[in-house]
């Protein structure tokens, strides 16, 4: 009798009663959906395809494949994934959270706002769902609540890169630099793999006196810079901006050379290039940027009209050109400081 009790235990540990469809793949499913956490999706996708070959019937292959196709930019196809496995997993919050997210990056605002009050109200005390609700709220003009779910879901996981990278640009709006640097620096340590989390770094080390720190973020960042959903097309403006203060000048040129041809529809990229271009006594050069700049809209006052009426005053000045150097000595008296807008 003791025998065959001990063959019937043996046969079960082999085959397990209540086995399912992703029973002997959770090992490798956690693997992926770490490599993914670290901003590693090109391995996530090589470690699944045998779990696919394995377990083709498992649910949570569906999940890390849509946020696979996300990350390599297939939007209508991980779209499409991404509802095919709430269907089959409607309670599974952590695909709330990358749905939300994904749906954030393609500007679907009204789905992720929508997606992120059913989350939380599945779940409450879920991370990723307070992590998610937190950065819409802030979204929608409610930063202390948003600062307030961030901070609950950077607690209860603080491996989450992208809540710890979003509570750090609250920060960096609050001008709150220090803070900001430590939630940056807690995100690219997750995911080295993300760029504009290395820019924010750069940009929030800079006003805490920490230049090498900053230079090295800067470089981190042009080597995680690869074309994809998490291009940073303002890196170069902002490292060109970063090597102008150092009076490493040729070097700065090059970075907003290729700002201006990354996105020239920006006025602060052809007037910081106007002020190298002064410095580096390229008149003409400066005057065109300059004049460019002025012809841009700037909603958000990052670089102001009495900016520019004082630059393009100096360059008329150098130019010889003195009626236009009068008109806008003029209009540089004259023109009202407005409220300026926040500054990346």
């Amino acid at each position: 009798m003791r025998t065959l009790l001990s063959l019937i235990l043996t046969a079960c540990a082999a085959n397990p009663v209540f086995a399912g469809p992703c029973t002997g793949a959770e090992a490798h499913l956690a693997a992926v959906f770490g490599q993914l956490a670290h901003g590693a999706p090109a391995a996530a996708e090589r470690r699944l395809v045998p779990v696919e070959a394995t377990h083709p019937s498992c649910p949570e292959i569906l999940l890390a494949r849509a946020r696979i196709q996300s990350a390599k930019g297939q939007i209508a196809e991980a779209g499409g994934t991404f509802l095919r496995y709430l269907d089959l997993a409607p309670d599974d919050l952590r695909a709330y959270t990358y749905f939300g997210r994904f749906l954030l990056e393609q500007r679907q605002y009204d789905r992720a706002d929508a997606l992120s009050a059913l989350a939380i109200e599945k779940g409450p005390n879920h991370p990723g769902a307070l992590a998610l609700r937190g950065q819409i709220l802030d979204m929608k003009g409610d930063s202390q609540a948003g600062m307030t779910l961030l901070e609950r879901g950077c607690q209860l996981d603080p491996d989450n890169a992208e809540a710890q990278f979003y509570l750090g640009t609250i920060y960096d709006r609050a001008k709150r630099p220090g803070d900001a640097a430590k939630h940056f620096q807690k995100a690219v340590g997750i995911d080295p793999h993300n760029p504009r989390a290395w820019d924010y770094l750069a940009l929030s080390l800079g006003p805490l006196g920490e230049v090498g720190r900053a230079e090295q973020a800067y470089r981190k960042a042009l080597e995680a810079n690869v074309p994809g959903p998490q291009f940073d097309a303002f890196l170069d403006y902002n490292y060109g901006r970063f090597l102008m203060k150092r009076n490493e000048l040729a070097a700065s040129k090059n970075h907003l050379d290729r700002a201006v041809d990354l996105v020239p529809q920006a006025r602060a990229v052809w007037y910081e290039r106007a002020k190298l271009n002064v410095r580096l006594k390229n008149y003409q050069q400066a005057r065109t940027d300059a004049e460019k700049a002025a012809s841009l809209e700037d909603p958000a006052a990052i670089i102001i009209d009495l900016q520019l009426y004082s630059l393009l005053e100096q360059i008329y000045r150098r130019l010889g050109e003195t009626e236009l150097s009068h008109k806008y000595a003029a209009l540089s008296r004259e023109t009202p400081v407005p409220s300026r807008g926040d500054h990346r």
